[in-house]
């Protein structure tokens, strides 16, 4: 399981919250140093705002399918935007939550992308 979001606080509650949940997790502040780790070709789920400084979310998913990586990815977002949610959801996205995100969603959702993969 990988999160990458380039807000701190929001990282960090986000890796807490899945930790409390039993889900182990590694974090990263970009997608540009997700994309350089030892995490690319073993993450089970992607968690990631569809707004990150440098590399976006929507951004991450198009390369990560050029590089026939496929990883179940759930979106965030700050912004309601309809055109980045659809981009989101055509790019591969299981979901596309606003924040503040529902723990409780974003739980289930995790749980359903690591139950699908195989």
């Amino acid at each position: 399981m990988v999160c990458v979001e380039d807000d701190e606080p929001v990282r960090d509650a986000l890796r807490g919250l899945l930790r409390a949940s039993g889900i182990k997790v590694a974090a990263f502040a970009s997608a540009e140093e997700f994309l350089v780790s030892d995490e690319l070709q073993s993450a089970a789920c992607l968690v990631t705002d569809i707004q990150l400084g440098g590399i976006s979310g929507l951004d991450l998913l198009d390369r990560l399918a050029g590089m026939t990586v496929t990883i179940p990815s759930i979106l965030i977002t700050a912004h309601s935007d309809v055109a980045a949610g659809d981009r989101a959801r055509n790019s591969g996205a299981s979901h596309v939550f606003l924040k503040p995100v529902s723990p409780v969603e974003l739980l289930q959702a995790v749980r359903t992308a690591l139950s699908n993969e195989h």
